[in-house]
């Protein structure tokens, strides 16, 4: 027994030597950034108001994107930085940090749109840097497949096309596993808000969560196919990039509660609004959606389709004080195509989403929702293929950008409207280092606007007449170039015109910066000229 014994020993400490030794990790740093100047003219960027003229604007801008990487081996943390400022001060105060109590409601203290301060005399801004991501990544040993782990502050990576379910970033679990050589499991758990101990002891945000899980298959070199399904749980307010105010329909806690009571401590059941009485219950939200997400290259030629249906409930305090719970069924479909000969590129995209009818009363908890809403798509839909109506070169302008649920690259359909647009981009490339671009698209909503709406931030369109009058949004064309002058360093040009159309009309739309309630009939087009000068590493 002694001698199997001392070779037991001799087992363990061969097995203990063999096993993970600390190392010197490498450190990298990798990253961009963005000087940006753009001249605009009925933007509608803060005012939300096409309808208005004299909306103009030059400014100047710059980001860092900074990313410091630490690898030993496979395993790897990740900490993204960002800074966005303005060159000048925009605001009462150089950053969005408050100084002091009253500056959240202080006339004046707003930064220009997406960033974060504004660079005045001596540029000593405080409280500048975000931190975008701060992750750990590594293999997990003793499963039979290879799976790669990821935990923290991180990138989605739910789809292949960009922001059409989730994009951003999130806090939580990613991961991947190699099932067999032409399938791959992914599963992403995102937790959105944390109730912690819940309302009782004042912690008043609900627990929301998202969980995703796809397949990706190859069956063949040049196709994938990614069937996916996704289940979102909300329980009273949530973040504002899954929900956004449309139809009337606002998004605080008046209208989604949170049981019982957001005060604090002991503050007893929910009163709803309206004379609707008291209630014991939150109002919860399930939202399920699934499809497919696919990417075909042959040749000269890529086709990218994506489908996804989805479905669900959610409770909410109509403006008749009903508290009701909504059923949703919504189609989102958006197919992309390519065709590339030498030196020319030609892509073209048709989407569709579904949306309510104008007669549709969803804020008075009368008809389901038939609106596609997306987790997240940190305002990226259908990015690099325009300027005005999604982002471009100048990715902190975008048309309506200061109402949520009319923002084009957040809310994938016109407020509860939906959407159908057609658009084409192309590319050629004159030189390696000059490329000449041009884009342009179409855009309607799926079901005719009540153009006597009266336009929110917070609540989108408030329905006027319950008439649908128009379907037309807009046309906008582009035209630019690219220039890499110097290694690591390019310049982008691009003029962009949008021709408005008279969905965007409404019979009033209220200012959210001012308060000013306007006329917002007769909309205007939107011209846009931008200049960027990237550097990356």
């Amino acid at each position: 027994m002694r001698r199997v014994g001392i070779l037991f020993l001799v087992v363990i400490a061969l097995i203990a030597m063999s096993g993970p030794v600390s190392a010197q990790p490498k450190v990298t740093i990798t990253g961009f950034v963005d000087n940006v100047s753009s001249w605009t003219s009925n933007m509608s960027v803060a005012d939300i108001n096409p309808g208005r003229t004299g909306d103009k604007e030059w400014y100047a801008r710059t980001r860092v994107r900074p990313d410091i990487t630490a690898e030993v081996g496979t395993t790897k943390f990740v900490l993204g930085l960002e800074i966005d400022a303005a060159w000048g001060q925009t605001a009462n105060q150089d950053v969005n940090v408050c100084l002091n109590a009253a500056c959240p409601a202080a006339a004046g203290t707003q930064q220009r749109s997406g960033a974060t301060h504004g660079w005045d005399l001596n540029t000593d801004a405080q409280g500048v840097i975000e931190v975008k991501w701060a992750y750990t990544e590594f293999n997990l040993p003793l499963i039979p497949m290879a799976t790669t782990v990821r935990l923290g502050a991180q990138p989605w990576q739910a789809t292949y096309k960009l922001a059409t379910l989730a994009n951003g970033d999130f806090a939580g679990v990613h991961l991947s596993s190699q099932l067999v050589p032409m399938a791959k499991l992914n599963l992403t758990w995102a937790q959105i808000e944390e109730s912690s101990t819940g309302p009782k002891d004042n912690f008043i945000r609900g627990e929301d969560y998202a969980l995703i899980l796809s397949v990706e298959v190859t069956p063949f070199k040049g196709l994938d196919i990614r069937p996916i399904f996704s289940y979102a749980n909300f329980d009273g307010v949530t973040n504002g990039a899954s929900r956004q105010g449309r139809g009337g329909v606002g998004t605080g806690a008046g209208v989604f509660p949170t049981c019982p009571g957001t005060t604090g401590p002991g503050t007893g059941a929910c009163a709803f609004p309206g004379g609707a009485g008291s209630g014991s219950r939150s109002a919860h939200e399930e939202r399920f959606t699934i499809g497919v997400d696919t990417r075909w290259r042959f040749g000269a030629f890529s086709l990218d389709p994506t489908v996804f249906y989805q479905f669900g409930q959610r409770d909410q305090v109509g403006t008749n004080g009903t508290f009701d719970s909504l059923a949703r069924s919504a189609w989102f479909v958006d197919i992309r195509g390519g065709w590339q000969a030498g030196p020319l590129l030609l892509e073209a995209a048709a989407i569709y989403t579904t949306g309510n009818k104008a007669s549709d009363r969803i804020q008075e908890n009368g008809n389901k929702l038939k609106y596609y809403e997306p987790i997240s798509t940190d305002t990226s839909f259908y990015g690099g293929w325009a300027e005005v109506w999604a982002l471009g070169i100048d990715y902190f302008n975008i048309i309506r950008s200061g109402a949520a649920g009319l923002n084009p690259g957040v809310a994938i359909g016109y407020d509860k409207y939906g959407l159908i647009r057609f658009g084409a981009r192309a590319s050629y490339a004159l030189t390696p280092s000059f490329t000449l671009r041009a884009a342009a698209n179409a855009n309607w909503t799926a079901e005719k606007v009540d153009t006597s709406s009266t336009l929110t931030a917070g609540a989108g369109l408030l329905p006027g007449d319950f008439t649908g009058d128009s379907q037309y949004l807009g046309t906008e064309i582009n035209l630019g170039f690219q220039w890499r002058f110097v290694p690591n360093v390019a310049l982008d040009v691009v003029g962009a015109y949008m021709f408005a159309g008279s969905a965007l009309s409404t019979h009033l739309t209220t200012n959210p910066n001012t308060g000013v309630t306007q006329n917002g009939r007769d909309p205007q087009d939107t011209t846009a000229i931008t200049a960027r000068v990237r550097y990356s590493w």
